[in-house]
């Protein structure tokens, strides 16, 4: 058979590589296409499976790829406005739906969180002793305990409350008490008059060992049944909220509030070096380790048995591949490359 090119006139190489893109820009398409590519998506999949994993996975260029597609750029100008808008959505529909949240809780998930609740440990020991002793907390323990002693001195003060001596000089003293009464109603503002300061001065000391004692108190008993029923009940209050109730204070004010704390947070770790290194690393040490296996034997090996339904996705996908396949920049790419072919199909020139 001879090796020699094929040479056509320009005519017939015109025609054929028009009939050529338009053959492919139709064929690539149509449901011959689509079967196609459904029939050969799980082959696909098995390939990739087949191949080690040094081979698909390349640490530096996937780490140095992700940091120029995730630019600041990028962020700021498509992903936030995309997240912002998704957010923006899914508050305002929960903020409308008026199931519980507990009906999206089963079983077996609340008793892992119970597990979970039960643990002494669940709370760090430093974050219990930083909200307890925060000023705050000082100041509201001084007011409630100074609001106590003040209701407990007119209720039980046996000098003026009316159980105590007042009861007992209307009794012995029929005649004159009122007198005596009413003196004693002046000593008892001259008494409530020194009695707050030394309230206040007390309480300035006593409510900062108060919170030490709760601390050590909420630290060492974190396993008592007590506890463990307390952190259990504020969690099934929960369950019975609804999604509107849960979201109800989440106004827009709020949202966006969070969606800018989330943008300037993705933005800090795009631009800090650390976790680049750090995912570098940990990518570097699964091709030491596993390297030479294939992907499929890994996966196994992390527990991954099941086989996903790579029809039912490759249905899922067409849709969107086919929408790519047929625009006008998928279609010039075909004619380029149907052009470039015909092109070596053309009569060799001869010198003169």
């Amino acid at each position: 058979m001879s090796d020699a090119p094929l040479s056509l006139d320009p005519a017939t190489i015109a025609a054929l590589r028009s009939r050529h893109a338009a053959f492919l820009a139709e064929r690539l398409v149509d449901d011959r296409a689509r079967g196609d590519f459904v029939r050969s998506f799980a082959g696909g999949y098995d390939h990739v499976l087949s191949r080690p994993i040094r081979e698909l996975l390349q640490p530096e260029a996937l780490v140095a790829g992700g940091a120029k597609v995730l630019s600041s750029d990028a962020v700021r100008g498509l992903l936030a406005p995309i997240a912002r808008e998704v957010n923006r959505r899914v508050v305002a529909s929960l903020r409308a739906d008026e199931a519980k949240l507990g009906d999206y809780v089963p079983t077996a998930a609340r008793e892992a969180i119970d597990e979970l609740i039960a643990r002494p440990d669940l709370l760090p020991e430093e974050l219990v002793r930083k909200v307890i002793g925060d000023e705050v907390v000082e100041e509201i323990m001084r007011d409630v305990l100074y609001d106590a002693l003040v209701e407990f001195n007119e209720s039980v003060n046996p000098f003026f409350a009316e159980w105590g001596l007042p009861a007992l000089i209307k009794r012995f003293m029929p005649i004159g008490s009122g007198t005596v009464l009413k003196s004693m109603s002046a000593v008892r503002g001259e008494f409530d008059k020194r009695l707050e300061p030394e309230i206040r001065k007390f309480l300035l000391g006593f409510s900062r060992k108060s919170k030490t004692k709760i601390a050590d108190f909420l630290v060492t008993s974190a396993g008592d049944p007590k506890q463990v029923a307390l952190r259990k009940s504020i969690v099934a209050f929960f369950y019975e909220e609804s999604l509107a109730q849960i979201t109800q204070n989440v106004d827009d004010d709020a949202r966006m509030s969070a969606d800018e704390a989330a943008q300037a947070i993705v933005l800090e770790v795009l631009q800090n070096d650390r976790p680049r290194a750090r995912l570098l690393a940990e990518l570097e040490k699964l091709v030491a380790e596993h390297g030479d296996e294939t992907l499929g034997t890994w996966l196994a090996r992390i527990g991954v048995t099941v086989r996903p339904d790579l029809e039912a996705l490759a249905e899922l996908a067409w849709p969107f591949v086919k929408l790519a396949l047929e625009s006008p920049p998928a279609r010039a790419f075909w004619e380029r490359v149907t052009w470039d072919f015909y092109a070596t199909l053309g009569a060799p020139t001869t010198s003169g």
